[in-house]
């Protein structure tokens, strides 16, 4: 399986991830042979990078949860948002299941996030949700939080952006820097977040501080209170991380898409002013530095593409020389190891 540029892949490649649409639903199947009105149709709704593969073998690969949660978990956060900018009872227990679910999931598996996930401008709000949500608890796993604990953390993650339905979408969709006035009203979706969140009473408190602190900062430069680390509860000091993480490599518009390893060293530069190092320490551990699909320099100077990664090992397939094809684990004592990734 690989991560291409749509512009490389050729007609008759097999689709190796779901595309999902912003409800849920998925929009073509892991698995379809790719055809010419297929990239053509997923050129026009703005993707630029697809999981494809040449063969059934290169299908297989497993995320961080499973397939239906990760497409309930899509479908629940834009329900919630849809009520929540329309004024309605945001009914939060198909949320709570759904977290009940990831959070279960994460627990029970060795897992890291190692995707780099498939988003366009429709569907990237409910999917960001969704990945802070999955990173959080995998980091909040590493820290030692117990299952009630990880689903405060995890609903906290999912909904931390609840807020942003009381800005308009004029500021929300502006692809340059926003004037001052704009990131003024800008920074009120935290609060805003927080004052819906904090009135319904199934859920915790603390999930709801999530969205009232994951822009605060270390050295208080945050908003909107301007907190400093001790005022910060751990919670949205996980969410914060990643938040961030997540937008570095996605590539918005406004800034290069970064590489997971560029994320983290940047995340890692901005310690501890920004943010709590033990925290961007639990990331490191929480997510692949080199996610499914990437293609890698070894230090024999062969070239290989990443199949699979967990936290001991990572599997990958030669690309080059004597041995092209074969399939090899690495481990932190292996004499072969990852130079660099090169896509």
């Amino acid at each position: 399986m690989r991560y291409l540029p749509l512009a490389e892949i050729r007609e008759g490649m097999l689709l190796a991830r779901n595309i999902y649409g912003n409800d849920g639903r998925v929009l073509l199947v892991k698995g379809a042979k790719l055809t010419k009105t297929y990239l053509q149709k997923l050129k026009e709704m703005n993707y630029t990078h697809l999981y494809v593969g040449e063969k059934e073998e290169d299908l297989e690969f497993k995320g961080p949860i499973s397939d239906q949660t990760y497409s309930e978990a899509i479908a629940a956060v834009r329900e919630v948002l849809l009520r929540a900018a329309k004024d309605q009872n945001l009914g939060l227990k198909t949320v709570l299941d759904v977290v009940d679910f990831m959070v279960d999931e994460v627990v029970e598996e060795d897992v890291l996030f190692n995707i780099i996930d498939l988003k366009n401008h429709n569907n990237y709000t409910y999917l960001h949700s969704v990945n802070v949500s999955i990173i959080s608890t995998i980091m909040g796993k590493v820290l030692g939080l117990n299952r009630n604990k990880l689903k405060e953390l995890a609903a906290g993650a999912l909904l931390h952006d609840i807020g942003k339905v009381f800005i308009e979408n004029t500021i929300l969709e502006k692809t340059e820097d926003l004037s001052y006035q704009e990131y003024e009203k800008m920074m009120f979706h935290s609060k805003y977040g927080f004052d819906l969140l904090r009135e319904i009473p199934e859920l915790s408190l603390l999930s709801a501080h999530v969205a009232y602190q994951h822009h605060e900062r270390e050295d208080g430069s945050g908003y909107p209170r301007a907190l400093n680390a001790d005022e910060i509860h751990l919670y949205a000091k996980i969410t914060m991380v990643a938040d961030s993480y997540d937008a570095m490599t996605s590539g918005r518009s406004y800034r290069r898409v970064l590489w997971s390893h560029e994320a983290i060293e940047e995340l890692i530069s901005d310690s501890p002013k920004k943010y709590d190092p033990k925290v961007v320490t639990a990331l490191t551990q929480s997510v692949a530095l080199y996610p499914v699909g990437s293609v890698v320099l070894l230090n024999n100077l062969e070239v290989a593409i990443v199949n699979d990664v967990s936290t001991k090992r990572i599997r990958i397939q030669l690309l080059t020389g004597e041995k092209k094809g074969e399939i090899i684990e690495l481990f932190a004592d292996s004499l072969i190891k990852i130079e660099r990734r090169l896509s």
